[in-house]
């Protein structure tokens, strides 16, 4: 099997001479393959390389030369020959007698049992009574078969990059003859033999995409119940939290000078609220966010780009055991726009990407609503006024990291300053997914903003972290 990589190696090739018959007869040539041990060279090729050709001499009694060219292939992996020396030594049959030691021709699939390694016991006496008769050459070369298309079949399956050939690129193999008996006649005929060669595998239709989605959502629960008479007293309660989120972006690899993305995201968080006796529940997290982006390639990694950001809230939000709104519909709401530079990178496997935008040019706008009672001052507008205004600078970095196969980390950070204020946004979350439907997440926002009312304990930083597990949803296209 992976001695396809022995045959295979750059620089060596395999030399065969074909000696024709001492008979006045005309026969066919037989080849004679050296048995020893190649090793690969040290610079290799593509594997789909198949340019280079393997000359063979072959030597007719009248000492006439001709030069005969069949193909070969490139060597994939210096891993490969390794594996196929390792099968090898438990190969029944001598190495130059095996299809390991030569480039894999991938005819079909099929299921075929695992030929484990093992050893036969050993019987003393056989019975007397019996046949005595030994077989152990056809149960070895029954096994070598078996063991060696088990072999080739894993590489096919597993690592088709390694498999050179396929049966439909082969020129027209030699005819082979067989002997058929009549019977009837007493006849002994020499008759050609008929193979059915597999048919070609239709081509896939594998159509592009510009446009990439991505969506997932998820609902989280947690819950406590305590009797009336606990000893340690408290409260019942009952929390949820929910998340949407929907990623929209243009395919960079049919597109490599371009840049756009679009996220939109939705989450919300309700509360049992027993402290208050106006109301039942009372919200924890309402959010409704919208980020794009888009850039121009200015060299490999950096594009000239826009970034708009919208969030606002949808519900109505209440002071605890009063009916003072605190929260709710763009109030309060925040849009900003910056002009800069983009740099956007990811590693091959696409487990891990960066993106860090800076924009020298940006403009910010708050709003709150004035029909909703609420202190415009609390959001860092000015008193008596329900828009504020700023230009200055923003910057944003996002990173995402699929630490694991269920362990993924998402990062966010965002800043704007209009040289009199900074305002920072800076967001965690941490998701660990059991199974396709069930995931644990951890969620941690941490937020400055000294345009906003001083705090004696926390001054002008703001923090929220949110612990959940529940059910989860996802899908691409």
């Amino acid at each position: 099997m992976l001695l396809c990589a022995a045959a295979l190696s750059c620089g060596n090739t395999l030399s065969a001479q074909i000696q024709a018959s001492d008979s006045t007869s005309t026969t066919k040539p037989a080849y004679s393959v050296p048995a020893t041990r190649l090793t690969p060279a040290r610079s290799t090729a593509p594997a789909d390389s198949t340019k280079k050709k393997q000359t063979v001499t072959v030597s007719s009694r009248k000492r006439t030369t001709k030069q005969v060219e069949y193909p070969t292939a490139i060597d994939n992996s210096a891993s490969l020959l390794q594996l196929a020396d390792s099968l090898a030594i438990y190969e029944p049959r001598k190495p130059y007698e095996t299809m390991m030691f030569l480039p894999i021709v991938f005819n079909k699939y099929e299921i075929l049992p695992e030929r484990k390694i093992d050893f036969p016991e050993w019987t003393a006496k056989p019975d007397s009574m019996q046949l005595v008769y030994d077989r152990e050459w056809l149960d070895d070369l029954k096994w070598a078969i078996e063991f060696e298309k088990y072999q080739l079949q894993t590489v096919a399956a597993y690592s088709p990059w390694l498999v050179p050939y396929n049966m439909d690129m082969m020129p027209e193999a030699p005819k082979q003859y067989e002997a058929v008996l009549d019977v009837s006649k007493n006849i002994l005929t020499i008759e050609e033999r008929k193979f059915e060669l597999p048919k070609a595998a239709p081509e896939a239709n594998v159509g592009e995409r510009n446009w990439m989605h991505n969506f997932d959502a998820s609902v989280q629960f947690s819950q406590a119940y305590l009797s009336d008479n606990w000893y340690q007293g408290g409260n019942k309660n009952l929390n949820m939290i929910s998340n949407i989120n929907y990623f929209l972006q243009l395919n960079q690899k049919l597109n490599p000078n371009y840049l756009y993305e679009l996220s939109i995201q939705y989450k919300v968080g309700l509360n049992s609220a027993p402290d208050d006796e106006l109301r039942d529940y009372s919200f924890t997290d309402d959010i409704f966010q919208i980020n794009t982006r888009f850039g121009v390639k200015a060299t490999k990694k950096f594009y000239y780009s826009m970034n708009f950001q919208f969030k606002t809230q949808l519900f109505q939000s209440f002071k605890s055991n009063t009916w003072d709104v605190s929260a709710s519909f763009l109030t309060p709401g925040e849009f900003n726009a910056g002009v800069g530079m983009t740099y956007s990178t990811k590693n091959e496997r696409g487990t891990f990407s960066f993106d860090a935008s800076l924009s020298p040019v940006s403009y910010n706008m708050k709003i709150c609503r004035a029909n909703q009672k609420v202190d415009p001052t609390g959001f860092g507008i000015d008193a008596g006024k329900h828009l504020g205004h700023e230009i200055g600078s923003s910057g944003e970095c996002k990173l995402t990291w699929n630490i694991a196969r269920n362990i993924a980390l998402s990062q966010r950070l965002f800043i704007f300053s209009d040289y009199g204020y900074i305002q920072g946004d800076l967001e965690a979350t941490l998701d660990f997914s059991v199974n396709k439907w069930l995931s644990t997440r951890l969620y941690a926002h941490l937020r400055y903003d000294d345009s906003a009312g001083f705090n004696d304990k926390w001054q002008y930083w703001q923090f929220k972290e949110i612990f959940s597990f529940g059910l989860q949803y996802k899908f691409k296209i």
